[in-house]
């Protein structure tokens, strides 16, 4: 018996082989045989056949550590043998996998009784595999787009109450005028209806007379200079007045006379000083006649004060502390505006009233373009319903917090005042200046370059290059949506207002304020339609407490691609989450299998160097006791001869 083998020697198929080791060599080298030759064979006999048929469990560890003390004490025979065997336990892991998995048809092609059944089961788990990678990139690509859904849902809170603008619609008050400059006294002059002909009202009609100059030298001095400068101005406003800068539909057409005054008046406005302006213009203290939020008065104090380009001074309310607990007129802002119609420049002011903008808190107003119009005489109500959004944020969609922007700005973002701010810091690094137009942005942010405007010809030729460009999209601005924003639906009603026996009470009350008017407003007396024109009335509230949301959202939620892969999986091969665990574990162990078949054949390669090294030494050793022995005979021989 053989103690290394394990089983009672070295088998090969059911009988026992002659195992000829390699003691029994290294006695054999060591017997000359008496006619001085040595044989070699033994060196082949040192060969033995691995078992075949054995299949011992998957047990590798255990295995290769046998193996490497086995290695170790010399063994290469057992250590030989034990690898042969393990190779046949690829058979047992396949077939241990095919009938404990849950994995759907790998149980039949396992226990398939004939070829073809063994053959259709595989064919259908391939297409069944084939499918089930295709509808899991399927559900991987739509989930990686990154899709975004909007959910829409109604809720009830107390609420915020927004910013309200109120501007005249007069810019200038005729009692300031003569603290502009010549050329705007000279502009308004020449828009008196009396110096306008009947043809002149109507729209295309001739351009108005050429301005004339004032008697007064010193004077006659300042208004050409201004005008040479209003020359500019004008086409600073003007950018399509040079036909390469006009649309192809518009290159031969006319200006319209009314355009012509409104951009001219427009640019002479801008063109003086801001305090200029702002006192040229209405003050809130002289137009307020009444404020009250929520039955609690508010006072001028309230209101800041942002002077405009169309509108002249405008006036905002806004208030942390405006709180909406109820809905209902009760409940919201109301005003009463005496507008001083006597102080409106004819010619220039076109109607009666006042504009209003409702604006989110913290954002800058820009009522030309988002205002409504109140008129003289009637009593406005407008009802308020908000609307809250509230956009997703990377990596599903891009939008600004308006963090870095305010705090660059000093001013709440949005994207009509970040595309404002855009165009003109592009305008600044082309031309090195900015447009006139958007004085008051830059006077309420931090901009440090807020005094270079656009003066000469080059630069305003530069500056409306650059605006056409905009237009016709050559030039962008990357202006994201804010990540949250609330818009407000304005629903407006309105009604005749005041009666005339209230008319006598609202003229009191203005006699009481301002005393100095009181006399102008009595002689209106005879006339209630002119005193009515001199008041309007607006309250702000809220319809309703409910309120819409808007939430963008992932459409594909972390848990629901999760849900979907594991419905793909299950549905062509029927695996669970444990189910995947076996495949894992599967793969885990034909790797283990992998990594010991390499050690096996590292082992054997090393067994054989080592073997062959032995072969050798047994070989030379052969040569040279075959070296002595032939001295030997030689002196043996030589010694009976003598």
């Amino acid at each position: 018996m053989y103690p290394h083998s394990g089983r009672g020697g070295p088998y090969r198929g059911d009988r026992e082989e002659e195992y000829i080791g390699s003691r029994y060599l290294n006695q054999q080298h060591l017997r000359a045989p008496a006619s001085g030759s040595f044989s070699s064979r033994a060196t082949s006999s040192d060969r033995y056949y691995p078992p075949h048929r054995m299949e011992p469990p998957v047990d590798y560890k255990e295995r290769d550590l046998e193996d490497r003390r086995s290695t170790e004490n010399g063994e290469d025979n057992v250590s030989f043998a034990n690898s042969m065997e393990k190779r046949k336990s690829l058979r047992k892991l396949l077939s241990r996998f095919a009938d404990k998995t849950a994995m759907q048809g790998v149980g039949y092609i396992s226990s398939a009784k004939y070829w073809y059944s063994r053959a259709i089961w595989v064919f259908l788990l391939l297409v069944a595999m084939g499918w089930m990678v295709f509808h899991l990139y399927y559900l991987i690509s739509q989930f990686t787009d990154l899709p975004v859904q909007t959910k829409i849902s109604l809720g009830f809170n107390n609420l915020q109450f927004p910013a309200v603008t109120l501007c005249s619609m007069n810019v200038v008050k005729f009692s300031e005028l003569q603290t502009t400059s010549v050329a705007f006294q000279s502009l308004v002059a020449l828009t008196q209806p009396s110096r306008f002909k009947p043809e002149d009202y109507i729209p295309g009609g001739g351009p108005p007379p050429p301005p004339q100059p004032p008697k007064d030298r010193k004077r006659k001095k300042r208004f050409v200079s201004e005008f040479d400068d209003l020359g500019n101005l004008t086409d600073y406003g003007d950018y399509y007045d040079d036909p390469s800068f006009r649309d192809d539909a518009f290159k031969d057409a006319k200006k319209d006379n009314l355009y012509e005054v409104e951009n001219t008046f427009k640019n002479l406005y801008l063109a003086m000083p801001r305090g200029v302006r702002v006192k040229a213009g209405h003050q809130i203290q002289d137009m307020l006649l009444s404020c009250s939020f929520n039955g609690f008065k508010c006072f001028p104090v309230n209101f800041t004060l942002v002077n405009t380009p169309e509108y002249g001074n405008c006036f905002t309310i806004e208030s942390g502390n405006f709180i909406t607990k109820n809905p209902g007129p009760k409940t919201g802002l109301t005003l009463i505006f005496y507008t001083q119609n006597d102080e409106f420049l004819e010619g220039i002011s076109q109607g009666y009233g006042m504009r209003l903008q409702i604006h989110e808190p913290g954002t800058f107003p820009m009522p030309d373009q988002e205002g409504i119009f109140l008129s003289s005489s009637f009593e406005t109500h407008i009802g308020l319903r908000l609307t809250d959004i509230t956009r997703i944020t990377p990596p599903h969609r891009e939008c600004n917090d308006g963090i870095e922007f305010k705090k660059v700005n000093k001013m709440q973002y949005s994207r009509s005042v970040c595309r404002i701010f855009c165009e003109q810091e592009q305008s600044l690094s082309q031309c090195g200046c900015y447009n006139h137009d958007y004085k008051e942005f830059f006077f309420f942010s931090n901009n440090t370059n807020k005094n270079r405007w656009c003066k000469t010809q080059q630069e305003i030729r530069c500056l409306a290059t650059i605006m056409k460009e905009f237009g016709m999209q050559q030039r962008t601005c990357s202006c994201l949506n804010p990540c949250k924003e609330k818009k407000y639906s304005l629903f407006p009603s309105s009604r005749q207002w005041p009666t005339e026996a209230y008319s006598t009470i609202l003229m009191q009350s203005l006699c009481e304020q301002f005393p100095a008017k009181c006399q102008r407003v009595v002689n209106m007396k005879t006339d209630p339609r002119s005193l009515a024109l001199n008041f309007v009335k607006v309250t702000v509230y809220y319809e309703d407490l409910n309120y819409e949301e808007f939430v963008e959202e992932p459409e594909i939620a972390t848990a629901q691609f999760a849900s979907d892969v594991g419905g793909a999986v299950g549905l062509w091969i029927g695996l669970s989450v444990l189910a995947i665990f076996e495949v894992v574990q599967f793969f885990i162990e034909l790797c283990a299998y992998g990594v010991h078949v390499w050690r096996y054949k590292q082992r054997k390669s090393k067994q054989i160097k080592k073997r062959k090294q032995r072969q050798n030494g047994y070989a030379i050793r052969e040569e040279k006791d075959f070296a002595n022995e032939k001295r030997y005979q030689e002196s043996w021989n030589s010694y009976r001869h003598y």
